[in-house]
């Protein structure tokens, strides 16, 4: 890659993928932008909730435990968090330092914006470089008599939120945190971009986060004058007064760019070199800044580069508007970047604190974020504050120039290349070269006929938000494409326990079906309400027999879906040199096929290509059922007969029915198997029960006028009764002189043991499918099919279940529905394609309702996308805080809202018995944890009891109870009342 005179190394380049931030004035990146090109300035006052400012404020310089100044950048809402979303419990999340919480919500954000899935990233080796700045929330649960290990890790333990991030996302490369003052994001980031150029990691997570919730610190930098007593940083004024601190959060998410061009990432910038150091003693004091460290930093992160500092078209400079800062700091960026520099190409130089104040730990990843931003859009915004520039700006040939007003990055046609600074007070100096990334242009996507949009979140709300939230943006006149909204949302998204999904030919469709979702409302476009998956569901496919076929059947996926296509040519060739007539010319014709010889070969091969679709899909069958005819795709499916043996099973199997069959019929019945039989009575020589489908339905076959007699008796007591359009009776004695011509024409079937297994509905068992020779397919066609049976085995073990009916037509659902009644199981029935509906529409549809009940989907095969930006997760926030009353300051008090502590509770006489002891084990988790209720039957490590809160409870448990209990057991223990029946009480006097 080549930038204005010079060329770097795009092998080492790195790629900031994603970006999330919380500044002052700014949820996010584009609000930050916008805040910058409308030279926004989001510095207030110091919030009365925080501390009280007015009695901190002194404007005597220098005071001793006061403040100088009443302005700085807040942020709102810093007590709320989504705990839930991160599986930690009230009791936890309130000892954490909000610090923490907000950093892992930022992260998260970063995540998504990258287009990184937590499934993706769980297990990689990925580099966590997080940092909070302070301890003050600190200073609440020691007050509040909190202060035990969950506490300390949650407030003062260096480098904990790395552990966290890591922890959550099972992340297995480096976790550290940084410390070096007010460099210390930026430093971060040299450490990550050093780690993923060495190899050491394949992906970075950076960033910080600083609030102030206590005036401690505004004490000591307003004593050091450091502070700006007209609350604004003034950067390159020649008034300018001190800065003003704020708060902040801000993470990117950085990769190699080879490893980026992959992925198809998108990326704001690239950093193409990076340097670190201190200023040792080449400045008056440790806190002084010293032109000639800077200066070396600089060339040092330029020759990292392979840049000359001329090509440097921006600067972001540390800039904190402080009169002992700013002017050594522009004369270092003045004496490298004006060597060899154009006079009529001056670097431009600003700093995002003249908008948002000083973010001290996090102003590197604040300045970072903002410069690639600047990159991305060739916009450098205005810097504030400014009446009269400071003399480094004026002098004559300078190098330098502060963009006073928004102004268009020069580059002269070259890639424009841009730096950023991060200073720290005892010395540390940090500078970042990024590289704008080349315009990467991309076909529009394809019109298709369908689209499928999955949603999912942690919570019902959150679900039903994320449903509203997309209707919004697909009704945007500046929508993305249909398909890239579609691919983004299925394979750049984390898919999360609540589920749903929606399938619309449009954009109209899409919109309201995700309308209906979002008011909860039924859709027949809308699949999945939501319900929590707490296990991936057991996969069944379901092969019906005759009866769901119908004219032109299949022609669209043929025309449409090339798995399909490629899959029932083989079926075609297979059926072809049996019969020597074409299934697929059958489908093209649209004529309707009616005789058995010619039904159940075409439907075999709609079957069997079917089967092949939804593998195709990543939809994997655990089990498959075949219902007469229908077993012989089952077994195709499952692996153990070949296409050409399935073909000449189902082509002789029918040629025979068609060719040697006696009259016979069949009725389907709205009755039970034992039912059936007893409404049989005197018939019994002439008529059978051929199938049991469920508890309710079976289907009669035998002598057409036995079955006449029964019939009519049935429908004169209310029984539903339906002919079904065969003039045979398969699955009855009449259809036994078959058996030998069977055995004949099949003995050359070359069975195997299949890769999936057969639950039979001949055998009424599962089979691997290596019996299915001659003798099998005799008693498929002349036994009865043991249907009912074969569904509630399949639901006897609870698992959730999805049956897959694999058809151009359900036929078997509402026997399958019984089932899942009878059994209350936690099961669901998808059907393939439907009869005139459009087919690869009811596939996706299909798709959806597999997804929303939890089974995996290959979204990358339904088509082909850009990752464009959609809808993030939205948080569900609950406030959480510990107010230990009114905290003191020197200058004032601060309080927050107040949280239940974990009383002393005096249940002695609860250890006599088991249930008393579940009460007691119930108050002491839920106060320990922080839950309002807590369910007995639930093991404790699954309510969120950890090994140290494990060791507190059994301590409580043991001097209260004098119960004999370790954290150990605790977290052994099944549930509270396994362990309350476990626990035996001990004389007081052993209690220790």
């Amino acid at each position: 890659m080549t930038g204005a005179g010079g060329t770097f190394d795009a092998g080492r380049s790195v790629i900031m993928v994603g970006v999330a931030c919380r500044f002052p004035g700014a949820r996010n990146a584009d609000e930050l932008w916008e805040l910058l090109i409308s030279g926004g300035d989001a510095v207030g006052e110091i919030p009365r909730e925080r501390f009280d400012a007015e009695k901190c404020y002194s404007a005597e310089s220098g005071k001793p435990h006061t403040i100088r100044s009443l302005g700085g950048g807040y942020l709102n809402d810093v007590d709320n968090f989504d705990a839930g979303f991160f599986g930690i419990t009230r009791g936890e999340a309130e000892q954490m330092d909000p610090q923490q919480r907000m950093l892992m919500e930022v992260v998260w954000q970063a995540v998504e914006d990258a287009g990184l899935t937590a499934e993706g990233l769980a297990g990689s080796n990925t580099g966590v470089y997080l940092s909070t700045f302070g301890t003050e929330y600190w200073d609440f649960v020691r007050a509040a008599g909190r202060s035990g290990l969950h506490a300390a890790m949650g407030t003062v333990v260096p480098g904990m939120i790395a552990g966290r991030i890591a922890h959550h996302l099972d992340l297995r490369g480096p976790t550290m945190g940084v410390a070096a003052n007010c460099a210390t994001s930026l430093l971060a980031v040299h450490l990550a971009v050093r780690a993923l150029r060495h190899g050491e990691i394949d992906l970075a997570i950076v960033g910080g986060a600083q609030l102030m919730l206590s005036p401690d610190l505004h004490f000591a930098v307003s004593e050091a004058e450091m502070l700006s007593p007209t609350g604004r940083s003034r950067f390159g004024d020649a008034s300018a007064d001190g800065y003003v601190r704020s708060e902040g959060v801000g993470a990117v998410i950085l990769k190699r760019l080879p490893d980026a061009t992959r992925d198809r990432d998108r990326g704001y910038a690239a950093i193409v070199g990076t340097a670190t150091g201190n200023n040792g003693r080449s400045g008056p004091s440790l806190t002084a800044p010293a032109q000639v460290a800077q200066e070396s930093t600089l060339r040092a992160a330029y020759r990292d580069a392979g840049i000359p500092p001329a090509a440097v078209g921006y600067v972001e400079a540390h800039g904190p508007g402080t009169p002992a800062g700013d002017p050594v700091e522009l004369q270092a960026l003045a004496d490298v970047l004006g060597e060899g520099r154009p006079e009529d190409r001056p670097c431009l130089v600003g700093s995002v604190k003249s908008n948002i104040g000083h973010l001290e730990g996090v102003a590197g990843i604040a300045g970072l974020i903002k410069t690639a931003l600047v990159l991305r859009h060739r916009t450098v915004p205005a810097t504030l504050h400014v009446t009269k520039p400071i003399a480094q700006f004026r002098q004559p040939g300078t190098p330098l120039r502060l963009p006073r007003r928004t102004q268009v990055l020069p580059a002269e046609g070259q890639t424009a290349i841009a730096g950023v600074t991060s200073l720290g007070l005892a010395g540390a100096i940090v500078h970042v070269v990024l590289a704008e990334l080349p315009e990467r242009g991309r076909a529009d996507p394809q019109e298709r006929s369908a689209y499928l949009l999955p949603l999912s979140a942690r919570h019902p709300e959150a679900l039903r938000q994320t449903a509203q939230r997309y209707a919004g943006l697909l009704e945007s006149p500046a929508a993305p494409a249909l398909a890239d909204v579609c691919h983004t949302a299925a394979v750049r998204r984390t898919h999360f326990e609540r589920r749903m999904a929606v399938v619309g030919s449009d954009r109209e469709e899409l919109v309201a079906a995700l309308a209906a979702a979002g008011r909860r409302q039924g859709s027949a476009q809308v699949f999945g309400d939501g319900s929590p998956v707490t296990e991936p569901p057991k996969i069944v496919f379901v092969y019906p027999g005759q009866g769901s076929q119908w004219p032109g059947m299949a022609r669209e996926l043929l025309a449409s879906s090339e798995v399909f296509a490629r899959r029932f040519a083989e079926c075609d060739r297979a059926v072809r040199h049996e019969t020597g007539w074409s299934p697929a010319e059958v489908i093209g014709s649209g004529a309707e096929v009616s005789t058995m010889d010619f039904v159940q070969p075409v439907l075999w091969s709609v079957q069997v290509a079917l089967a092949a679709v939804w593998r195709d899909f990543g939809v994997e069958p655990d089990l498959v059922i075949g219902h007469s005819m229908g077993e012989v795709a089952a077994a195709v499916t499952a692996g153990a007969l070949s296409v050409s043996d399935g073909a000449a099973v189902i082509c002789r199997r029918s040629a025979l029915l068609a060719a040697r069959r006696t009259p016979g019929a069949m009725w389907a019945v709205q009755l039970g198997e034992q039912a059936a039989q007893r409404a049989i009575g005197e018939y019994a020589d002439r008529v059978c029960v051929g199938v049991v489908n469920s508890r309710a339905a079976t289907v009669l076959s035998g002598d057409p006028d036995a079955l006449a007699e029964i019939v009519a008796g049935l429908r004169a007591d209310g029984v539903f009764c339906r002919q079904v359009r065969v003039d045979y009776a398969s699955h009855a004695p009449q259809v036994e002189p078959l058996r030998p011509l069977l055995h004949d024409v099949l003995a050359g079937l070359r069975p195997r043991p299949g890769r999936v297994p057969v639950r039979s509905t001949v055998l009424d068992s599962v089979v691997d499918g290596s019996g299915f020779d001659a003798g099998y397919w005799a008693d498929n066609l002349i036994l009865p099919v043991r249907f009912e049976s074969a569904v509630r085995a399949v639901l006897a073990d609870r698992r959730p279940t999805v049956f897959v009916e694999i058809s151009p037509h359900p036929i078997l659902s509402l026997a399958i529905e019984d089932g899942i009644q009878d059994a209350a199981a936690r099961a669901w029935q998808v059907a393939s394609l439907r009869r005139d509906e459009p087919e690869y529409k009811t596939m996706l549809g299909g798709l959806g309702a597999v997804y929303a009940a939890g089974g995996e989907v290959a979204f990358d095969r339904l088509g082909d996308g850009r990752f464009v930006d959609v809808p993030g997760y939205p948080w569900q926030h609950e406030r959480f805080w510990i107010d230990a009353g009114e905290v003191e300051w020197p200058g004032g008090t601060g309080a927050a809202p107040r949280a239940t502590p974990i009383d002393a509770l005096h249940y002695a006489e609860s250890a006599a018995t088991v249930p008393g002891r579940v009460r007691y084990l119930r108050t002491a988790v839920g106060l320990l944890l922080g839950l309002p209720d807590v369910d007995p039957a639930v093991p404790l490590p699954a309510l969120g009891l950890s090994s140290v809160f494990a060791v507190q409870l059994a301590y409580q448990v043991r001097t209260e109870l004098g119960l004999r209990v370790s954290g150990r057991d605790l977290l052994g223990a099944a549930s509270i009342e396994d362990l309350a029946r476990e626990l035996e009480p001990r004389p007081r006097e052993a209690v220790s």
